[in-house]
């Protein structure tokens, strides 16, 4: 029996191979095209879009807009689309919007109007989330004459900002008291963060992740600066976020070209900003609320509660790198420092003339400016005050070019104690325990390796 058994079995075996060689090529055109079908259907999954095509009919434009959004994925928008007043999408689900490019990259795909035309809601309003938000890119689109802002983005587990065009915002109103009165004018290029929703407070998890704003270029002019807060990028009240804002051209903000304040860092540890290689041109004249430092390039930090800039813990450390940045007002700054441990090196500033400007304030401790060059006139190129609970101490400046500056008052203002000042530089010292170095910059010597250098060998017989 066990015999018969097997020799079926080599009998089976046998007539199995014969098949397979019979019909060798039928199989493999079989596997052959069920791969490639497998291969399709998985790469319409991957690149499922969803095309939709411009009317110039606001009603319509939005409508068709929101329900491909709402299937999440990818989606495309073709033409020129007209949002109207109050046109608004509603961003519930990950979803990448993007816009048609042209040869040169830039977007053609338009969008007019809209009052926050892409919009990431809290799930409940006032409440910090019980999930992580959407994942949001929007890419290649150009937005004329938005309200308020193009892009709001209050709920998110991550943010792509990429290659967009922004101009001609018109300001909407917001209920905030100053010195002329109980509402003040708003307009940005984008909104990151719950700072328009939440108004009391970060909420945790609302938008965290990796925030990469990137490529844009955001027009700002404002018919009224004198009364319009205006911020290119404004990132306000994010949890643990990674923040990049990176080649950017921001022209004629009337508050902040990049605003990135109050971010804080998660119970993990995580959050970072990263501010490189943007173009800032400010305004000539700008809106003095909170303060009269006004119009501004790059301001990052602690504001809303300085005490979040001494403590590890919160304090999201901050690199500025490689900016290039003409402030024009009378009272601009063209980096404003509000936190702890910030890098900030590698950008030229270029002053108007203003005689309230400076290039950069410190008010945070720890921080190491190096290696930045100051053109034109101001007050100062370096202004380094406490401010609340910032203590303006134990700093680093070391080598900034002062060549090109002429300082109204002078070159450097330090207040603060035990800041270390490297380079050949006048300083304003009103501090205590500041030490003023007037050496080089340090260089690594050359060598050359060669075939005569002596290995070198353990001394035993040591003094």
């Amino acid at each position: 029996m066990k015999h018969g058994l097997t020799q079926f079995t080599k009998e089976r075996f046998s007539h199995n191979i014969a098949l397979m060689s019979t019909h060798g090529k039928q199989i493999q055109i079989f596997l052959g095209c069920l791969f490639f079908l497998l291969t399709l259907s998985h790469a319409g999954t991957a690149m499922a879009d969803s095309v939709v095509v411009a009317t110039g009919v606001p009603s319509q434009d939005v409508s068709n807009v929101q329900k491909a959004v709402d299937n999440g994925g990818s989606v495309l928008l073709k033409g020129h689309f007209n949002f109207g007043e109050k046109g608004r999408v509603t961003i519930r689900k990950s979803v990448e919007i993007r816009g048609e490019e042209d040869n040169l990259g830039l977007p053609l795909t338009t969008i007019a109007g809209g009052f926050w035309a892409f919009y990431s809601t809290l799930p409940v309003p006032g409440a910090p989330p019980a999930k992580k938000g959407p994942l949001i890119t929007v890419r290649s689109l150009h937005f004329k004459k938005p309200k308020g802002t193009p892009m709001h983005f209050a709920y998110a587990s991550g943010l792509e900002i990429r290659n967009n065009i922004v101009e001609h915002v018109i300001p909407q109103e917001l209920k905030v008291e100053w010195a002329e009165g109980d509402t003040l004018l708003f307009a940005a290029g984008v909104v990151a963060g719950c700072r328009l929703d939440h108004r009391k407070g970060m909420l945790e998890r609302a938008v965290q992740g990796v925030i990469n704003i990137k490529n844009n270029r955001f027009h700002m002019m404002a018919d009224k600066p004198e009364a319009t807060a205006g911020r290119g990028v404004m990132v306000d009240w994010t949890w643990g976020a990674t923040i990049r804002v990176e080649g950017n051209i921001v022209t004629k903000a009337s508050r902040n070209a990049i605003e990135l304040l109050d971010n804080v860092r998660s119970d993990k540890g995580e959050g970072s900003i990263t501010v490189a290689d943007n173009q800032i041109t400010t305004d000539n004249r700008g809106i003095e609320h909170p303060n009269k430092f006004t119009p501004n390039g790059i301001v990052a930090g602690w504001f809303f509660d300085t005490s979040g800039g001494n403590q590890f813990k919160r304090n999201s450390q901050t690199m500025i790198l490689r900016n290039n940045i003409e402030i024009r007002g009378d009272s601009s700054t063209g980096i404003f420092i509000l936190g702890n441990d910030a890098t900030v090196a590698g950008n030229e500033i270029t002053m108007g003339g203003g005689h309230k400007a400076r290039g950069i304030i410190q008010t945070g401790s720890r921080g190491f400016i190096t290696a930045n060059r100051f053109l034109g006139a101001g007050q100062y190129a370096i202004f380094s005050v406490p401010f609340e609970k910032l203590k303006a101490s134990v700093n680093i400046f070391a080598w900034n070019d002062f060549n090109t500056f002429m300082g109204i008052k002078g070159q450097m203002l330090v207040s603060g104690s035990l800041n270390r000042i490297l380079g050949k530089t006048l300083v304003n010292d009103k501090g205590k325990g500041n030490v003023h170095l007037d050496v080089p910059p340090v260089k690594l010597p050359d060598i050359e390796p060669d075939g005569d250098i002596e290995t070198w060998e353990p001394q035993e017989n040591l003094p």
